[in-house]
């Protein structure tokens, strides 16, 4: 019955989009907003927010609004999360809102609650926050009265699992089994189903804590039955025969710019579930890479790709790519490009440890192996934001 009530809740938020202001009475719009990657961590924690405060919304009209912040026609790319969310019977016709449905004139008019991120060109009409991540006071720029719900774990799913354990969070006790379910799922992913982390410390972790919260609702699950759920989450993240090489490259990336007055440069980070060497040695890569560079106008592109280990055991390699687009014809291009290698070799916060590939020559970029595999898409976006930024001060200064 519950299962349900969530289904008919996602169902009839697709409506609305087209809400105004009601004549009678306090009722606002909220749309809780995900973060742009739009992983499965991000989008089941996101759906579960909207979720637990409408249910616990009391005797106010406010309506929530779950936004996934990507484009729709994207939504195929996220293999992971279309193959829960399928299993789950809940459709991207029918049940998800993403950032291209939203009119402009609904984004002027509501408040916004933004889940596994903080900082949001939205942020002067942010009421609550959801994230684990380190607070970024001045990026942020939030509002004095905006609730911050943030605390360090692993996973953002973890926390909004602390919100459904809370009465203050949670004082009508609503616990849907599906939403229990998505973001037991979602923990067990973002945490590798906790193997890299030693036994003895594991009741410790308050992800795993959370883990155990939510089987006591849905049933205690055997190791191995996590295991296998685990496995094939993972299996279906890194199964991307159906995609073609453009929506690979738009699975997950951004676009960075930076100007020393003289030079705007335009960087787009691409991160997938495939090594960089397989994804230049199909026969469309060029012209993927020159079609997206044309789309999003970017200078140079940054390939951060993850393959298994042959081996198994949980751990990725991970490969590098630094493609200029424009074949380092002037003078200036070269700089940049020969500063940009300089700095991603000699980082030392996140280090990289980078091993150039011999003899790879594609489109005439650069490109390494990792040799550390817990470095992510943010921790060298991180770095590049760095380097753009000693960039310019370097011509500046």
């Amino acid at each position: 019955m519950e299962a349900m009530d969530f289904i008919r809740f996602l169902a009839n938020t697709q409506r609305l989009i087209d809400w105004s202001p009601g004549a009678n009475g306090p009722d606002l719009m909220y749309i809780v907003l995900s973060h742009e990657s739009c992983d499965l961590d991000s989008v089941v924690s996101t759906l579960a927010v909207a979720y637990l405060r409408f249910k616990n919304r009391g005797r106010l009209e406010h309506s929530f609004l779950p936004v996934l912040n990507m484009m729709r026609r994207d939504y195929p790319t996220k293999t992971e999360v279309c193959f829960l969310l399928d299993q789950h019977r809940i459709t991207p016709d029918c049940h998800l809102v993403f950032r291209d449905d939203v009119p402009e004139c609904l984004l002027l008019r509501c408040r916004f609650i933004l889940v596994n991120h903080h900082v949001s060109p939205f942020h002067y009409c942010v009421e609550e926050v959801y994230d684990y991540r380190t607070f970024q006071s001045e990026a942020a720029r939030l509002p004095i009265y905006c609730q911050r719900i943030m605390h360090p774990m692993r996973s953002c799913a973890a926390l909004i699992t602390e919100c459904y354990a809370s009465t203050r969070y949670n004082y009508a006790r609503a616990y849907c089994p599906m939403v229990l379910d998505l973001l037991h799922a979602a923990i067990l992913m973002q945490n590798h189903n906790f193997v890299q982390i030693p036994k003895s410390t594991l009741r410790n972790v308050r992800d795993y804590q959370m883990m155990q919260f939510l089987e006591k609702h849905l049933g205690k699950l055997r190791p191995r039955h996590r295991a296998t759920l685990c496995k094939t989450l993972v299996k279906i993240l890194f199964d991307l025969s159906a995609l073609t090489l453009p929506q690979i490259l738009r699975r997950e990336f951004k676009i960075l710019r930076a100007t020393n007055g003289l030079r705007l440069v335009r960087i787009a980070q691409c991160c997938f579930p495939m090594a960089v060497t397989r994804f230049i040695s199909y026969e469309f890569a060029q012209m993927a890479l020159q079609e997206f560079a044309a789309e999003h106008d970017c200078d140079y592109i940054i390939l951060l790709g993850t393959s298994m280990h042959p081996r198994g055991g949980g751990l990725g390699i991970k490969e590098l790519g630094l493609i200029p687009l424009d074949g380092l014809h002037d003078v200036e291009g070269r700089r940049i490009f020969e500063h940009l290698i300089i700095n991603l070799t000699a980082a030392v916060n996140p280090l990289l440890s980078l091993k150039p590939h011999c003899h790879l020559d594609f489109m005439q970029g650069a490109f390494f192996f990792l040799n550390v595999w817990n470095i992510g898409f943010y921790d060298v976006l991180q770095l590049m934001q760095q380097i753009l930024y000693d960039w310019v001060s370097e011509d500046i200064f």
